[in-house]
């Protein structure tokens, strides 16, 4: 006896012809099979429009990677330091359009409010500074104010002990 008659004889007695049940059954399989949408993949981990946080004591990061992306968002920073400590900071932003109409803000703030780093977003931009606390302060806040952006920004605040 081949297989498919050992198997109808067991699953389906005298109901069915095997055959024609397996050909009935193999097309649905497939339809169902082939209609499933996965996510899309992302090479980088980041989301549109969705910031990427990374918030610690000795190290701030923000990205984001903006498809007409129009939000306001702040973030109060857990960064810790002391007039001895150093800071490198780094801004990088890739694949900037900007429309005529578009008006996006990025800034970092010390607690009393004084700013830090103000940027109107135009275009691509790769910038970094080492700075002293006792130059520049203890940053607190990070404000983006997004107006259809479009494009990538990475900031990274590190603190570095000499």
């Amino acid at each position: 006896m081949n297989f498919h008659k050992k198997i109808a004889k067991v699953f389906l007695p005298n109901q069915w012809n095997f055959c024609m049940f397996s050909l009935f059954l193999l097309p649905v399989v497939m339809t169902l099979s082939s209609s499933c949408v996965a996510p899309p993949d992302q090479l980088d981990g980041l989301l549109e429009n969705i910031p990427a946080v990374v918030n610690e004591p000795d190290y701030f990061s923000l990205s984001i990677l903006g498809d007409e992306y129009s939000e306001s968002k702040t973030w109060d920073l857990n960064f810790s330091a002391n007039e001895t400590d150093i800071v490198l900071t780094t801004l990088a932003l890739k694949d900037v359009n900007v429309k005529a109409t578009d008006s996006t803000y990025f800034q970092v703030l010390l607690a009393e409010g004084d700013t830090i780093l103000s940027l109107l977003i135009q275009s691509d931009l790769v910038w970094s500074s080492l700075d002293s606390i006792a130059k520049i302060g203890v940053p607190a806040i990070a404000s983006f104010d997004g107006s259809n952006f479009t494009g990538r920004l990475e900031y990274q605040l590190l603190k570095n002990n000499y």
